[in-house]
């Protein structure tokens, strides 16, 4: 008896693919949805954050002092000043999350500010595997989808079982990429 025809084999490797498919079944679901909005993503853009855009005119003429003294009067929604830098003609705004500049002459701010969406930043760390945190976790998640791969070859039996169908459709899914690739 050949070892995928028998009987316990079969009954064992069904039993262990339906418990470790439900087990990563949400993690499937978090890498599915994270690898799609990262193939969406424009250039430059992180689907983990918004910005805000603050465009505002203020008093004219503030030093660097005044400035950081006067700033949650002036601008409120704008996140608290970390650093100003003075150049020649603008002041370079740092702010968390975000930076911009400001017109002394004519009291223009301008900023450009980064908040983080807390979901779908957790959701693509995970996939970026950020600080390494998650390596066991994704070595264990890509262990399970090889066994699951090759143990769902051996579920089925029959007419649509790996012999008779399962192997075309096997080659099908190895053949895709690599057509892709290559054209």
């Amino acid at each position: 008896m050949k070892f995928w025809t028998n009987i316990k084999w079969r009954r064992l490797f069904r039993s262990l693919h339906r418990d470790i498919g439900y087990f990563f079944a949400g993690l499937s679901c978090l890498y599915a949805l994270s690898g799609v909005l990262l193939n969406i993503k424009t250039e430059g853009e992180d689907p983990a954050y918004s910005e805000i855009k603050i465009n505002k005119n203020i008093p004219l003429n503030y030093t660097s002092q005044e400035l950081k003294d006067n700033w949650i009067i002036n601008l409120p929604e704008a996140p608290a000043i970390t650093h100003v830098i003075v150049t020649d003609k603008n002041y370079r705004l740092y702010v968390k999350g975000g930076m911009g500049q400001y017109n002394p002459k004519t009291g223009f701010v301008s900023m450009h500010v980064y908040k983080e969406i807390g979901a779908i930043k957790f959701i693509n760390d995970i996939h970026y595997n950020q600080g390494k945190r998650f390596t066991w976790l994704v070595n264990a998640f890509a262990i399970s989808l090889l066994f699951l791969a090759i143990s769902g070859i051996f579920i089925v039996k029959g007419k649509n079982g790996f012999k008779k169908r399962g192997v075309w459709m096997v080659v099908g899914g190895i053949l895709l990429p690599i057509v892709l690739y290559y054209t």
